[in-house]
């Protein structure tokens, strides 16, 4: 009965497997931005960012069906949302955009995985995070540059 359901159009199996795709991706991201225990506060981790990237997917998912504008909505909302962040981050006095820049990526992902792309989306989520986890390393060798 339930496959006979979702065969006449009742739930999109599409839409699901995508939205648990972006949600495993997203998550992958969102775990990276709390794994620090030093941090004291965390403003967005590992429930924020997965819950981005099935955003991405419900507003591509949306496009499809109302058209490509709700997508454009979706940019500014999100994009919005990820200044909210940086301003949210100044006022607690933390440095630097990533974790704002990383959530709207997140969001990119999330619309790009509905779009089809999944192999794309899976490394540029691999991408992100290795970039996010090398922090460090990519600031040590910035500061060994400059003399």
């Amino acid at each position: 009965m339930l496959l006979t359901m979702m065969t006449y159009g009742f739930v999109d199996l599409n839409l699901v497997l995508n939205a648990v795709i972006a949600v495993a991706l997203g998550a992958l991201i969102g775990l990276e931005r709390e794994h620090r225990e030093d941090k004291k506060m965390v403003i967005a981790g590992v429930r924020t960012f997965p819950m981005t990237s099935l955003a991405g997917v419900i507003f591509a998912f949306l496009s499809e069906h109302l058209g490509y504008s709700i997508i454009d909505v979706g940019l500014i909302i999100f994009g919005g949302f990820a200044l909210l962040l940086a301003y949210l981050k100044y006022e607690v006095h933390t440095i630097g955009i990533t974790t704002p820049v990383a959530f709207f990526l997140t969001f990119l992902i999330g619309l790009m995985v509905q779009q089809g792309f999944l192999a794309e989306s899976a490394f540029l989520t691999v991408f992100i995070t290795f970039l996010l986890l090398t922090k460090e390393r990519l600031h040590k060798i910035a500061r060994n540059i400059g003399g």
